[in-house]
């Protein structure tokens, strides 16, 4: 399936018409395309059992080939726009566990011949050793031109990339999330900054165009699309195609929506272009640009995503990297221990959950702190009691978070429970509204969470109730310690949770708790390892897991609740 944009407008390119090398007067046609949010997502075979995938990068290979083949090798270009070193375990093996091999994403950027690479924030999220390995050894260069080595005072990656085909150039200028610090514990940082998007494209796009002499400007962004009038760090690749000067596409990413679509920016339309996630479309641009005099005097840009569910495996891609898969899924279907309890990640929305209690349980007893915050990183995932391979620990807990300690006082444990519950649940009148927050799908659609689920924290080794009558910031009453020992407003209070919270990610701490974002790191008592590490040690040493609710808190009144939550789980399940 194809979603197409067929409207084309002329752009002119002022910046490109002024000084580019001289080119032989004619028409161009180029051919881009860019994948994003892989997140390993490279095999189309499963590894557990063995059968074909709907889609993965081998087909996007696919369509890669055939337009190398229609249009000719010099007219097509490939870019990757982040975030392709975690979510599987393809990449997971050759980050952690085969780290003496050439990586699978470097084999997988030669074998593809990307001409550019930009940096997710899911890739620094690898940590050091990772990045720094594929940025060295890389065919092609990692780009993040906003991510500045603080010893030099420049950026850490390259900040561009010049392809030159048949006499017209191409920049290529790539830009990671800014957002990372807030995210990210700082040793998988260390040693960089991250400026903001605007002033950094600015910089570059001025750079780029008065040294390089391009033909066209290309920004691929690590960042969600956002919207064209209000600024977002996190997600401004629309502000940026309204806003910024001298570049002629945008490709997005980040936030893994599908879109191909012109925003104006005062002078021409610009084509901002995402391809969703995990493999599951490709971004294709169609470049058209005239040269009289050597000059640019025309140039229109087409975009449509290409959904790969349908479209078959490139054979040479799969024959390439089946011994890499087969590395993989022995690694993947290892025996690690066995659950005796069935667990549902489903539960977690609803109340207490041996979803979430077994993480809580988890960090609790790893740290030592009296008091664990964690929400539900896996939206729909069951699994029965059985023996456990290394797949199921990712399905439980898909992200490289590590495990912090931070102090916080009674009252901002407090805030922080109302921050995650205001935007967890609605504030109930009567049994008939929702309980969940939820945008409602139509005919035949399932319903969507308006907020984002893994931001729903619970808390353990407190005992509350969560009254969903009371207004946003007065639903929460802590009865006590889980020990039955008093809770006090004014104490202090060692806290678990992962590392993307306790560096800020979800905003629980900055506006939720109202702790200013440089004083979190004064917060932090203790950092652990990976919270998946963890748990795969805890199951190899006792051989096994046990899973069971803790109850340590409820949402009330039950009777206004309980056909709400029915109803609720027919919506979105």
């Amino acid at each position: 399936m194809r979603l197409k944009f067929l409207l084309i407008v002329p752009l002119i390119a002022a910046f490109a018409s002024c000084g580019s090398p001289k080119a032989a007067d004619g028409e161009y046609q180029f051919e881009i395309y860019a994948t994003n949010d892989i997140h390993g997502k490279v095999f189309d075979i499963n590894y557990t059992d063995s059968l074909p995938l709907k889609y993965s990068l081998a087909s996007a290979a696919s369509v890669v080939r055939s337009a190398r083949e229609r249009a000719g090798e010099n007219r097509v270009l490939l870019i990757d726009n982040g975030d392709h070193l975690q979510g599987d375990n393809s990449v997971f093996y050759y980050n952690y566990i085969d780290t003496s091999s050439r990586h699978l994403f470097s084999e997988i950027v030669s074998f593809l011949r990307y001409d550019a690479v930009t940096v997710g924030n899911h890739d620094i999220e690898a940590g050091h050793d990772v990045y720094d390995k594929l940025f060295k050894h890389q065919s092609v260069p990692y780009l993040a031109a906003n991510a500045i080595n603080l010893k030099k005072g420049k950026p850490y990656f390259e900040p561009y990339k010049i392809i030159e085909r048949d006499g017209i150039r191409i920049a290529i200028i790539g830009m990671t999330n800014p957002n990372i610090k807030k995210w990210l514990s700082q040793d998988l940082w260390l040693g960089m900054d991250f400026e903001e998007i605007i002033p950094s494209l600015e910089k570059w796009v001025k750079i780029v165009r008065e040294t390089e002499k391009p033909h066209i400007v290309i920004a691929a962004l690590h960042v969600g699309l956002g919207d064209t009038t209000v600024y977002e760090m996190e997600n401004p690749a629309r502000y940026v195609a309204a806003n910024v000067k001298g570049i002629d596409l945008v490709f997005a990413a980040h936030d893994h929506k599908t879109t191909s679509e012109y925003v104006f920016n005062g002078e021409d339309s610009i084509l901002v272009i995402e391809g969703g996630g995990r493999s599951s479309a490709i971004s294709k641009v169609t470049a058209n640009i005239t040269i009289e005099n050597g000059k640019v005097v025309k140039g229109k840009f087409a975009g449509e995503t290409i959904q790969l569910d349908g479209i078959a495996p490139d054979p040479d891609y799969k024959a390439h990297f089946a011994p890499f898969y087969k590395a993989v899924r022995d690694f993947t279907i290892q025996k690690v221990g066995k659950l005796n309890d069935k667990i549902s990640t489903r539960d977690a929305f609803f109340g207490p959950s041996a979803y979430i209690d077994m993480i809580h349980s988890l960090q609790l007893k790893a740290s030592g702190a009296q008091i664990s915050f964690a929400a539900p990183l896996s939206f729909d995932v069951t699994i029965e009691p059985k023996d456990l391979n290394y797949q199921d620990l990712l399905n439980l807990y898909p992200f490289e978070n590590q495990l912090f300690v931070i102090e916080l006082t009674g009252e901002e444990i407090l805030r922080y429970l109302e921050f995650s519950y205001g935007r967890w649940v609605n504030t109930m009148k009567s049994k008939t509204d929702d309980f969940l927050q939820l945008n409602h799908g139509g005919k035949g659609e399932r319903g969507k969470f308006k907020n984002h689920f893994f931001n729903f924290d619970s808390a353990a080794g407190i005992l509350y109730e969560v009254d969903v009558r009371k207004p946003d910031g007065s639903k929460i009453s802590i009865i006590s310690m889980a020990d039955g020992t008093k809770f006090d407003l004014t104490a202090k209070y060692s806290v678990a949770l992962s590392s993307y919270r306790a560096n800020g990610g979800g905003d629980h701490l900055e506006k939720g708790c109202g702790i200013s974002k440089s004083d979190l790191d004064k917060r932090v008592l203790n950092r652990y390892s990976d919270i998946r590490e963890i748990l795969y040690n805890q199951i190899k040493s006792d051989g096994f897991i046990n899973a069971k609710p803790l109850n340590q808190w409820k949402f009330i009144p039950q009777d206004m609740i309980s056909q709400a939550i029915e109803r609720d789980k027919k919506e979105l399940f």
